[in-house]
């Protein structure tokens, strides 16, 4: 099998197509700087800030990379910050979304990857959707008054092997998490799927009211369990 692009000898899928490395990392330049346009979000003269947990610092330093390189004449401010995390995926995320909150910057990147949503969509619906933040999905989203956007929402992690930053494989540290998200991996080699789940994501979280803070769904009330603990702290 040959690479529809140029020719040479085939390395990997991208949306099903065969590319060699080289031209599987200009189709992911591309995406992200289509994403960048469809987000409606002017960045010239901004501050942007890539928040990864650790085990995406990889994409982060990635993501980083092909943010200068698209958005060359814009004058954008970007800096990178790292969070260890917790061994608990729901804690990771809530501490990412309290950063947001907590920082002066307006706009963020999370490097979370398609085939990340699709595991945490099965993750959730496994142990209890209460405290799960499956909003966060989408390409543009807001926590608080603040814009996070997802610029490989799109895309899965087996896409991005092209860049010698990556590791093998996602560990998240999270035992039920990382073996579902190697189910997937094995289960649909082809990254097809991680295309197609969208809308169940989307349904998910229309139904359910959301923390007033954090914006984790909840079951009732005004606040996630893990905002309740850190307002009270506060007082």
């Amino acid at each position: 099998m040959k690479c529809i692009k140029c020719g040479n000898e085939f390395s990997l899928l991208i949306s099903g197509k065969p590319m060699c490395l080289r031209c599987s990392r200009d189709e992911i330049i591309h995406r992200v700087k289509r994403n960048l346009v469809r987000s409606g979000v002017d960045l010239r003269n901004s501050s942007l800030t890539i928040l990864s947990p650790e085990f995406y610092s990889g994409v982060g330093e990635i993501l980083a990379n092909l943010i200068r390189k698209v958005c060359e004449p814009c004058n954008v401010s970007l800096r990178k910050e790292v969070i260890t995390g917790e061994p608990d995926i729901n804690s990771t995320i809530h501490e990412l979304v309290v950063k947001v909150l907590e920082s002066e910057n307006r706009y963020f990147v999370f490097p979370l990857t398609a085939d990340f949503y699709l595991a945490y969509l099965i993750y959730s619906s496994t142990r209890s959707l209460n405290g799960a933040y499956l909003n966060l999905y989408g390409l543009r989203v807001n926590v608080g008054e603040k814009t996070v956007l997802n610029l490989l929402y799109n895309t899965p992690y087996t896409e991005l092997r092209g860049f010698s930053e990556l590791t093998p494989r996602l560990i998240t540290g999270d035992s039920l998490f990382d073996s579902i998200l190697s189910w997937s991996h094995d289960r649909f080699p082809d990254n097809e799927v991680f295309h197609t789940f969208s809308p169940s994501v989307e349904e998910l979280t229309r139904l359910f009211p959301r923390c007033r803070r954090c914006g984790a769904i909840i079951s009732a009330g005004d606040y996630c369990k893990a905002c309740e603990v850190d307002l009270s702290l506060v007082q």
